[in-house]
């Protein structure tokens, strides 16, 4: 099979995507990139580093070989689009639509994540060479984030330009970008300063992705495609860092028959993982270890480390302490809610971050520690793995513990959502979310119980559990939200069986029944985050009321369940009101 060899401009590619003549084949698998993937890729554009090779398909588009797909947003951001196939990238998919998310911004959720997310580059940072800490995302639903927006939603450009911000967007274009550098943004930095940034920013707008090219006579050799394809993604696949330190470390340490030897002597750590050979966690111990030592967890920088950081005395000392001391109390429902890691666990990064704090301090500052943990789950900080996060925070907390003044960057911003009342958890409804898993840790932590059976949830069968069944609100055509985590419980799966098709009212009910007096079950709901008030919502809401009456009585269910669990989350990051506020509250009660 002959391959030709050339370069393609990506944000040619990206634009090509945008009109509809650069597809995907149909077998390609979804676009799984977490926002700090995405950021970690724009980095590198920035720094014109080689990003991989792109396996294309040149196409007729009356004679594809394949079913073909839209990249991913690409029919968000352009409702006019046709499929005009000049192109199917077989391989380079992930590369493609990150930047053409940047780039082009679909109003879609990134893995990991509730909202969507834009991309910006801060110019001051680039102007400092600190390209790793330039490219960051906000959250479309934040407040910084609607701050530097006009009325009618587009960016405000004075507005960005006092905070030296330049969002992605402008490069799909770029004579709109050359337009504005010259007649705004340069004026902004010396001479030699601005030549840098432009130099930077220019290092994205040519980039040129090298590509291994098949002919238009292949569109008649689906087949030949295909086994190429297959081909790739066996051999293709590069050694993973883990596996590199495996073969130049094995002098020091014969490091997979250690971590095989750990896996099948340690209870906790074996709960990590349900395969030996996910390598995943043996690495993880390896990035608690150089963060301990202060070194970077970069997968370029980890491949630098040598055995003064993983050797059989160091290895043994992690071991040890993830299983006798860090999983113990982490996997303590009553401590993080978390009686399982594979289903419960908001974010791994958590415990390799929880390990080098053990490893560094001895004997951390637990309060602080619990307040970054907290701070981290309910403001999304790891929605991907993301090492620049995780050594910030290392350093930030580590600094923490030996200065009260020196309060961490995620708990600080956690604490002004708080405080400013833009934290929301209404449209939280994804359970791969560490908001969705987060509001569920709380539960295990307060003991909750069944509905029917007085036991608590942790290690047994649960569901998550509609409190206004899904089934009821459809059958009185209530339009509403149902699975948002506030009208999310836990329950066994059993009990949810018997409830799932009844009103409100009637669950309640039976409760009572079950339990023998309604101070017992308001007992049971209480642990669930349903009060008194909530109590009677329930209970009065049947299917003979009017849907009107129906839908607010969810309405009001939701806001003072929302209020009564950001309350508990205020608990736990230490929150406290502004100066001042709780004159204005008690005015406002007066």
């Amino acid at each position: 099979m002959d391959l030709g060899h050339r370069k393609e401009n990506l944000l040619k590619l990206v634009n090509e995507a945008y009109s509809g003549e650069v597809l995907l084949p149909d077998f390609q698998r979804n676009f799984v990139w977490t926002r700090n993937d995405i950021e970690e890729l724009i980095k590198s554009l920035l720094e014109d580093m080689f990003i991989g090779t792109f396996l294309i398909l040149d196409t007729n588009p009356s004679q594809l070989p394949f079913k073909a797909i839209f990249v991913q947003g690409a029919e968000l951001v352009n409702p006019e689009i046709r499929a005009n196939p000049r192109k199917l990238i077989l391989d380079g998919q992930q590369r493609l639509t990150s930047v053409f998310y940047a780039v082009y911004s679909p109003d879609i959720p990134l893995k990991n994540t509730e909202n969507p997310y834009a991309f910006f580059i801060d110019l001051e940072k680039l102007a400092k060479n600190e390209v790793e800490e330039a490219v960051f995302s906000w959250s479309k639903k934040w407040r910084e984030y609607r701050s530097i927006l006009d009325d009618d939603g587009n960016y405000n450009y004075a507005k960005l330009m006092e905070k030296r911000l330049l969002p992605l967007t402008i490069l799909k274009d770029s004579d709109a970008f050359y337009d504005l550098w010259y007649s705004k943004y340069k004026k902004l930095f010396a001479e030699d300063i601005a030549k840098k940034i432009k130099s930077y920013i220019g290092n994205i707008l040519k980039y040129e992705v090298y590509t291994l090219t098949l002919g238009v006579q292949y569109n008649d050799k689906p087949e030949e495609i295909a086994m190429l394809f297959e081909r790739i993604n066996k051999t293709g696949v590069k050694l993973s860092t883990y596996d590199l330190l495996v073969a130049r470390l094995y002098k020091f340490i014969k490091l997979r028959e250690e971590w095989e030897k750990a896996y099948e002597e340690n209870h906790y750590i074996k709960t990590l993982s349900s395969r030996i050979d996910d390598t995943n966690v043996p690495y993880s111990f390896i990035q608690a270890l150089a963060l301990a030592k202060g070194k970077s967890i970069k997968a370029r920088d980890m491949l630098k480390i040598d055995e003064g950081v993983l050797n059989k005395e160091q290895w043994e000392k992690v071991v040890n302490l993830v299983e006798n001391k860090v999983l113990p109390r982490f996997l303590n429902p009553a401590k993080y809610g978390v009686p399982d890691v594979n289903r419960w666990l908001p974010y791994y990064p958590t415990i390799t971050l929880m390990v080098a704090f053990y490893l560094k301090h001895r004997h951390p500052d637990m309060d602080k520690l619990d307040t970054w943990y907290w701070s981290s789950v309910f403001s999304e900080r790891y929605s991907g793995s993301t090492e620049t996060l995780m050594m910030r925070d290392f350093r930030e907390v580590s600094q923490w513990f030996e200065d009260d003044s020196k309060i961490p960057e995620v708990v600080q911003q956690l604490r002004v959502q708080l405080s400013s009342g833009v934290f929301s958890l209404k449209n939280v409804n994804r359970r791969s979310s560490a908001k969705y898993k987060g509001v569920f840790n709380l539960l295990f932590m307060n003991g909750a119980k069944d509905f029917h059976h007085p036991d608590d949830l942790s290690f047994n069968e649960l569901e998550d559990h509609h409190i206004f069944p899904k089934k009821f609100l459809e059958e009185n055509k209530i339009d509403v939200d149902y699975d948002t985590a506030l009208n999310r419980t836990l329950i066994f799966d059993k009990t949810n069986r018997k409830i799932w098709k009844k009103s409100p009212s009637e669950y309640i009910q039976d409760m009572i029944r079950i339990y023998g007096s309604e101070a017992k079950v308001r007992d049971i709901l209480k642990l669930h985050f349903i009060d008194e008030e909530m109590y009677k919502i329930l209970k009065a809401t049947h299917s003979n009321l009017e849907p009107e009456k129906i839908k607010r009585n969810f309405e009001n269910f939701i806001s003072r369940r929302e209020k009564l669990i950001i309350e508990k989350i205020k608990e736990l990051v230490k929150w406290q009101p502004p100066e001042g506020a709780e004159n204005e509250n008690q005015k406002s009660n007066t």
